[in-house]
């Protein structure tokens, strides 16, 4: 009889303990993981090993927290590195305008930086059918605002001959671009000039922005205003301003076809009367991007310029080779048509360049 109820006490005993180490593990599991909303329910489907759970579990953290796409890619995928292709096309798919930003993060060259990318879930050792408890202290702590992205280029070419030739020519330009979110603005300024015999021969003065708010992946919206200040195009200086909508039919690693049109609106001011005309039009541009391998770039730019009075055509070509990290060379041809200008001025105006360019 003692030896019967000293088996039962002992049963007992183990079976509260087993039930309060049960309880324990429950009550650490079911803490809200701290620093980043929505990783405890990607944490909870990744125990579940399932891939459809993780994507919906990534895919409704990012809508609700849309600044943190970045560290909620990582950590998804770095709790479940198997199901890392599933959940990137599924993100993709659900956020086309994040895309690049979650591919970048799932291979781990995205994020804020603020630190490593997180471990993935590691379990405790446990009794059979016991959930795995989740290391809280590989969390991600990046910053909650996303701080855009900047980027640009300096381009700077000229020559100078002397003896029974005496000409110099100078071309500069800098353009400067700013990627958050949906937004891509881009600023650029440039600067030509040539002089031969002593006489200038080109001198033209340019400056224009152009900001787009990407819809999708390939949809967008765009304003741009482009201020031209030729002086051998008989006009005083020609401010264009235009806004529509634009799709990228193609866009991979190797090419890249953008197109835009919308309502356009130019002031220019003729140099031979002095006169100021404002002519409402219409604006299509259209740009092309061949990356013909990882150091060689060729780029087609086209603009049509409607207007009441009279049409602007414009066209650049400009390849580009890298020489040594950032620094590269390129060779451009930009040639202009303007189908009504002042007497004495020609229509069509050419220009090529030779310069080099580095990349920031």
């Amino acid at each position: 009889m003692f030896k019967k109820r000293n088996l039962l006490v002992r049963s007992g005993f183990c079976a509260l303990l087993l039930a309060l180490t049960a309880a324990e593990s429950r009550s650490a599991t079911a803490q809200p993981t701290p620093g980043l909303p929505g990783a405890a329910a990607i944490t909870a489907a990744a125990r579940a090993d399932s891939a459809a759970d993780m994507n919906l579990a990534l895919v409704q953290a990012i809508a609700a927290n849309p600044r943190r796409v970045d560290d909620l890619v990582a950590f998804a995928t770095a709790q479940a590195p198997s199901h890392r292709d599933s959940m990137v096309s599924a993100a993709s798919a659900a956020f086309p305008a994040f895309a690049p930003r979650i591919r970048s993060a799932a291979m781990g060259t995205g994020g804020s930086g603020a630190g490593p990318a997180p471990a993935p879930v590691t379990a405790t050792a446990s009794a059979p059918g016991q959930v795995a408890a989740v290391n809280a202290a590989a969390l991600p702590t990046a910053a909650a605002a996303d701080k855009g992205k900047w980027s640009g280029e300096i381009d700077v070419g000229g020559s100078r001959a002397t003896g029974n030739t005496e000409s110099e020519q100078v071309n500069a330009a800098l353009r400067v671009g700013y990627q958050s979110g949906p937004w891509d603005s881009t600023a650029n300024v440039s600067y030509d000039f040539a002089k031969d015999s002593g006489e200038i021969n080109t001198q033209r003065l340019r400056v224009g922005g152009n900001t787009k708010y990407r819809f999708t992946d390939r949809f967008f919206a765009y304003g741009l205003i482009d201020y031209d200040d030729d002086r051998f195009s008989g006009f005083n200086y020609e401010l264009t301003q235009s806004g529509g909508l634009g799709y990228r039919p193609i866009h991979t690693d190797d090419w890249e076809v953008e197109v835009s049109a919308g309502p356009a609106l130019r002031i220019s001011e003729r140099k031979d009367t002095g006169e100021q005309d404002v002519e409402p039009g219409v604006r299509g541009d259209l740009r092309i991007a061949w990356n013909i391998t990882k150091d060689s770039s060729l780029t087609n730019t086209s603009s049509v310029t409607w207007g009441q009075e009279r049409m602007m055509m414009e066209n650049t070509t400009a390849l580009t080779m890298k020489v040594i990290g950032q620094l590269s060379g390129r060779l451009s041809y930009n040639i202009r048509h303007n189908t009504d200008v002042p007497q004495g001025t020609e229509g069509t105006d050419t220009l090529t360049k030779a310069s080099l360019v580095y990349a920031f």
